[in-house]
């Protein structure tokens, strides 16, 4: 199943986290080579925004999809459908569709503001429903920040904060192709840890095991 196979456990994660420390590192490398080779790698809509916009759709539906298997209300249904509307924010924003190399730039235009509008009321709704329910997200903040699935969330967002200055070019040193390859393989391995975040341990899963220990 593909949340075992990518996700992190909450008990003895220790195997699984250094088999992603080591694919993400190789990756990167492969990535480094392959922009030796062809400094297009890193343009908007080529491979590695594509790759992170891949990543990031397959996130947003593994978190649906794990909400849809939650009680509605319950805290670990707010954590994966939000987390769900955040990774599907993110995809739309690696993926410019007005400017894919296809016929109908109309259409793409259109479809673009659709899809956007889409995120925009699907946010809304869901910050009303949330704000039903916070006291309970707020007495449950602890057992949250403890699971695997937070702490990915947590850490990708250091390497999106890390890819801030070489997009804004504040390193003089450093060429604009080097910076533009930096800022996108910084995000592309925040994108990948979102998405081992999202078949990763949630709030449910420990708390069951700490029932079985019990």
């Amino acid at each position: 199943m593909i949340l075992d196979t990518i996700g992190i456990p909450a008990s003895r994660p220790g195997r699984k986290i250094a088999i992603w420390a080591v694919s993400l590192v190789l990756m990167s490398i492969a990535c480094w080579i392959g922009f030796q080779s062809d400094p297009h790698l890193a343009d908007e809509n080529h491979l590695m925004e594509n790759a992170q916009a891949a990543a990031l759709l397959l996130a947003c539906l593994i978190h649906g999809w794990r909400a849809s298997k939650l009680e509605r209300g319950s805290v670990a249904f707010l954590l994966h459908s939000g987390l769900s509307l955040l990774m599907y924010s993110f995809f739309l924003r690696e993926l410019e569709i007005r400017e894919l190399d296809a016929p109908g730039q109309h259409f793409w235009a259109w479809t673009e503001h659709t899809v956007r509008a889409i995120g925009w009321s699907l946010w809304v709704v869901y910050l009303v429903y949330f704000a039903k329910h916070i006291r309970r997200v707020w007495a449950a903040r602890r057992a949250l920040l403890a699971t695997p699935v937070i702490l990915c969330a947590l850490c990708a967002a250091v390497f999106m904060a890390a890819g801030w200055p070489f997009d804004k070019e504040k390193f003089a040193s450093v060429s604009p192709a080097n910076s533009a390859f930096m800022e996108e393989i910084l995000e592309l391995n925040g994108y990948l840890i979102l998405l081992a975040g999202s078949a990763s341990a949630s709030l449910e899963e420990g708390e069951n095991k700490k029932r079985r220990r019990a």
